[in-house]
């Protein structure tokens, strides 16, 4: 057995355990599609039953499985002349049952799939949610919204698509044979001979579509990534004159897709003859010798067995028709279990506290992103007393953002201690330690949703409106809140478009109030601000820091000034540090830098 169907039955196996809990429904989807493909082949058995009726050829007993079945029936008191209404009510009867086994097989088939849809793309949307930050540091957004759209519905189409048609064209297919093999075995051996053709044909074909749908989809990540990128920058794209390069970047990027597509098209149009043809031509074979076999079989019984012979190549091509769709979800599910088989977001540790005081001590630590990267932080050692403030100085660059990300473990570090209340943040539980912080940055994250839901968002949602109304005034937001159309219920937009940089910040530290923590982070909070708006977020930064822990990162000198101890940064390495009038006079870095933020 090859790789390539060894890894195909992995995957397949895999999906098996998505559908395993609703096995029933499975159970009946398949009853459903073998009752509508026994009646299929019922159907091409009344021929039989039919014409020896015309021809007067019909004896008493004898026949096909429908000619039979009438004869049990009917009992010993079962006369010729009958055979006329009871063929009538066994087409009509035959017709419900088969209408039944339709619909029984597409719903049940249709509720499992879907199932297993909303089930993949649930466990892939809260692995998304808890992969480490170096895997959104090194993939696209586009890459990842392309996984949970595109990749699943390449998904949806094998579980729904392919395997309503596999289970009802196989079943049907399988009954052919059976009683072409029940009616002459002998006669049906001459169709397998082109089972070692269809076998081959339908392994090429399938090796091409895989390979056809992995490049389809890399494609499609590349167009969603243009699309993503060009919706958020819409303001820099007009005002630097850049829609004639991001359109040829799309036209470009959909252009890969749409030859992938039509690579897959030709396939796709082709496997299907090709795999046919060995079936007509076994099929032609079977009749010319059936023809050849002259009054050993009785007219209706030949044509029977030509009509269930002749109805044999359908089911066949839809079969072939379905090998690219299936194929497209086979590599869309490995992509899908590559994924999810990722290592996410380490969390190991077990200690967990209930009280915190918010003392940090930082001791010879060492980070660098990758083990092949030069170091971005440098012999770092540190302390910050519980509900005393630590500001981070220095330019673009030196480390500042990176020490906060340690603290709050979105990145692992391994040479060196991060302690909090004397613990380190390692042997920490992961949601037990971020609940001890609260972080507002420049880039502000709104939701498209109500003022009120914004603030009072995750853990805080069962907040109540005079708990949010506090955590408002706190930050001294209430000016602006009060004068939107509907107050706290107004929805702000997605990333709270309809609001200013200052009016975003107040409410990203009302949000921060709201949670109570006893860590405070603010990384560049102000740096993008007017002098009008950074006072009023200075005076709500004072508010909310009272009594917290608090670390500072700001390039405007004038935010930190109050700070209880001021670090000065430079290429990951701590310089300078003390109060503001002690690294004035000492005049050096924090002097420099100090001087010229005040003269700018």
């Amino acid at each position: 057995m090859s790789n390539n169907n060894k890894s195909d039955l992995v995957i397949y196996g895999r999906l098996l355990k998505y559908v395993i809990p609703m096995w029933a429904m499975f159970l009946f989807s398949v009853l459903g599609f073998s009752v509508f493909s026994g009646v299929q082949v019922l159907l091409a058995d009344m021929m039989q039953l039919i014409v020896d009726y015309i021809g007067g050829n019909m004896v008493p007993g004898e026949g096909g499985m429908s000619a039979k079945l009438m004869w049990a029936l009917g009992g010993k008191d079962f006369v010729l002349t009958d055979a006329r209404l009871w063929i009538v009510l066994m087409m009509v009867v035959l017709g419900l049952v088969r209408g039944m086994g339709y619909f029984a097989g597409n719903y049940f088939i249709a509720i499992v799939s879907n199932s297993l849809v909303h089930n993949l793309r649930c466990e892939l949307f809260n692995k998304m949610l808890h992969m480490p930050s170096r895997y959104f540091d090194q993939n696209s957004t586009g890459m990842m919204i392309s996984k949970i759209t595109f990749n699943v519905e390449q998904v949806t189409g094998a579980a729904v698509n392919a395997t309503k048609v596999v289970l009802r064209e196989g079943t049907f297919a399988i009954g052919l044979i059976a009683y072409l093999l029940y009616s002459n075995w002998k006669l049906t051996m001459v169709f397998f001979l082109a089972l070692p053709i269809i076998a081959v044909t339908v392994y090429w074909v399938g090796k091409r579509f895989r390979k056809l749908s992995k490049n389809i989809q890399n494609a499609m990540s590349d167009v969603n990534q243009v699309t993503n990128e060009s919706i958020g920058a819409y303001r820099e794209i007009r005002l630097y004159d850049g829609t004639a390069f991001e359109t040829a970047r799309f036209v470009e990027a959909s252009g890969r897709t749409r030859s992938q597509n039509i690579k897959m098209a030709y396939y796709n149009a082709i496997s299907p003859s090709v795999i046919q043809f060995p079936v007509v031509l076994a099929t032609g074979v079977l009749i010319w010798i059936a023809l050849g076999l002259g009054g050993s079989m009785s007219p209706g019984a030949f044509v029977a067995y030509l009509s269930a012979a002749l109805f044999l190549p359908k089911p066949m091509r839809q079969l072939a028709d379905v090998s690219s769709t299936i194929q497209k979800g086979l590599a869309a599910a490995e992509d899908i279990f590559d994924f999810i088989d990722a290592e996410q977001e380490k969390d190991e540790g077990t200690y967990r506290s209930d009280v915190t005081r918010g003392d940090i001590e930082i001791r010879n630590l060492n980070f660098a992103y990758s083990p092949d990267s030069e170091l971005v932080l440098r012999n770092i050692n540190l302390k910050v007393e519980a509900g005393k403030s630590l500001a981070l100085v220095g330019l673009s660059g030196s480390g500042k953002s990176t020490l906060v990300s340690l603290l709050s473990r979105f990145y692992e570090h391994d040479q060196g201690d991060i302690l909090l209340d004397g613990v380190d943040v390692r042997d920490y539980q992961l949601s037990n330690l971020r609940d001890k912080m609260a972080l507002v940055t420049q880039q502000v994250t709104l939701f498209n949703d109500t003022v009120f839901n914004n603030i009072a968002y995750g853990k805080m949602a069962g907040a109540s409106r005079e708990q949010v109304r506090a955590a408002i005034e706190a930050a001294h937001a209430s000016e602006f809140i009060d004068q939107l159309p509907l107050g706290l219920e107004t929805v702000i937009g997605e990333d709270g478009v309809m609001l200013s940089g200052g009016q975003r910040q107040r409410l990203a530290i009302a949000r921060a109030f709201l949670k109570d923590a006893p860590i405070l982070i603010f990384d560049e909070a102000t740096s993008a601000l007017d002098n009008r708006a950074e006072s009023h977020i200075q005076k709500a930064m004072e508010e909310v820091m009272k009594g917290r822990t608090t670390i500072v990162i700001a390039h405007r000198l004038s935010t930190i000034e109050m700070a209880d101890q001021i670090v000065v940064m430079e290429a990951g390495q701590i310089k300078e540090q003390g109060s503001h009038d002690e690294l004035l006079a000492l005049n050096q870095r924090y002097a420099q830098l100090y001087h010229k933020n005040f003269e700018e």
